[in-house]
């Protein structure tokens, strides 16, 4: 046989793949989709949401079953990654950094994209119709439309005023930029406030990552302003790491220091902003007032969710045994939009929970018993370009309407400056190849 059909690396060719491979290379997707997904009779699973769940729900779904039609319904044409997006802000990458198409989804994988928005459901005829007429009938429908970052749970903010003076920047994108734009061109010894929401909301330590990334950039541009973060919460995610790192580069702690934060049990939790005088008002009546106030809203289940019955008050309410709807049959939510607790809301754990999912699907299609899941959820952050963090959890099904059983661990303060750049590229490159894992 000639050695043009010879993979380059391995030496081997496909005949020699297939065989050692045997039938599962076809029946499992190694090479994409079969001709069984264009017969009428074939399992459709419809997917709202191009984002992390759907995509990666639909991507392994493909792996696990090449004769299955998947479909997504998404109204962008592009993915802006959030994990890595405060980066951003101080220039250390560009927002085209972090996009991503759906081309090897729709061209590797045979998915097929409709660019455009999930409007309603039909449960009883397993329907799902567009907000451009068409009407899509499905198998299993797989529900991940991200959160709803509800600006109005702050008196005085909206959606206008975020796009515009006052960015939340808590999704990637113009509201980046703008803050960005606006930190650049702030007064010199201006102060920047930053309001973090109450639990639950989508990637808990963002916050003070996005504190620290700005903190570096006022100590080179601007280095008698100061950074003001206002919580709602008494403790944040990585703060045995960020207090550390704080009081060692921004005085944190000291009179002087250009970093102060403020609990919510101290006054910090924003329930009001003003914006004819630029400033936000706490729930004990303190007014603060900032050149640039960076408000990141409370979150609750996406629109969609809300509008078509999947929700009871602000999430979803999942069977934690398949990601199933307790309140409709044959459909499925994952993501920041499910009333998850324990698990935090992270693109990494919505990608595991879509992984639960296409495997629940697919051994119900073979007619094979559902396994227990069990789910992983690795968060990484940064400090800054020269200091990392990292935490691992577990959770375990601990029987039908209980709360998974969790177990973590959180690395501590590294003194090492060796090690903390080491962990810093550890998180610089797991969100890189997290990036690649989904959409690649």
């Amino acid at each position: 046989m000639s050695n043009k059909y010879r993979d380059k690396k391995t030496g081997i060719t496909r005949r020699e793949i297939l065989k050692v491979l045997g039938v599962s290379a076809l029946s499992y997707g190694f090479l994409g989709a079969s001709s069984k997904v264009y017969s009428k009779s074939t399992a459709h699973i419809v997917i709202v949401g191009g984002g992390i769940g759907g995509a990666t729900a639909a991507k392994y779904l493909r792996l696990l079953n090449a004769d299955v039609k998947i479909t997504i319904v998404e109204p962008k044409s592009q993915y802006i990654f959030c994990p890595g997006s405060n980066e951003v802000i101080p220039g250390w990458i560009t927002l085209e950094d972090l996009m991503v198409t759906y081309t090897t989804l729709k061209t590797h994988y045979r998915i097929n994209v409709i660019q455009d928005k999930a409007q309603s459901i039909n449960f009883d005829k397993k329907q799902l119709k567009l907000e451009g007429g068409d009407t899509l009938t499905y198998h299993k429908l797989i529900v991940s439309p991200g959160p709803t970052h509800h600006y109005e749970g702050i008196e005085g903010f909206n959606k206008e005023l975020a796009e515009g003076a006052f960015p939340s920047a808590y999704s990637a994108g113009k509201q980046t930029m703008n803050l960005r734009n606006q930190i650049l061109s702030m007064k010199k010894g201006g102060t920047i406030i930053i309001s973090s929401p109450e639990d639950p909301y989508r990637c808990p330590p963002a916050p003070y990552e996005r504190a620290s990334y700005i903190a570096t950039m006022l100590k080179d541009n601007n280095p008698t302003a100061k950074l003001l973060i206002l919580d709602s919460k008494d403790d944040f995610i990585f703060s045995n790491n960020y207090l550390v790192y704080w009081e060692k580069h921004f005085g944190y702690g000291k009179a002087d220091s250009m970093i102060e934060w403020v609990s919510k049990k101290k006054g910090g939790n924003v329930v009001k902003l003003d914006a004819s005088i630029r400033a936000v008002i706490t729930s004990n009546g303190d007014i603060h007032k900032g050149d640039v106030i960076n408000i990141i809203p409370p979150e609750k289940a996406a629109s969609f969710a809300l509008q078509n019955n999947l929700a009871e008050g602000d999430w979803c309410p999942v069977d934690f045994f398949d990601f199933s709807s307790l309140l409709h049959d044959d459909v499925y939510v994952v993501g920041d939009s499910i009333e998850g607790d324990p698990m935090p809301k992270t693109g990494y754990i919505a990608s595991n929970q879509a992984r639960v999912v296409v495997q629940a699907i697919n051994d119900e299609l073979h007619g094979r018993e559902v396994g227990s899941p069990f789910i992983i959820n690795d968060c990484v952050a940064m400090a800054g370009q020269d200091y990392g963090m990292a935490l691992a959890e577990t959770f375990r099904y601990a029987g039908k309407g209980k709360k998974l059983g969790e177990r973590y661990h959180i690395l501590g303060a590294e003194k090492n400056k060796g090690k903390q750049i080491v962990r810093q590229q550890v998180a610089e490159n797991w969100q890189r190849t997290f990036r690649k894992d989904v959409f690649e």
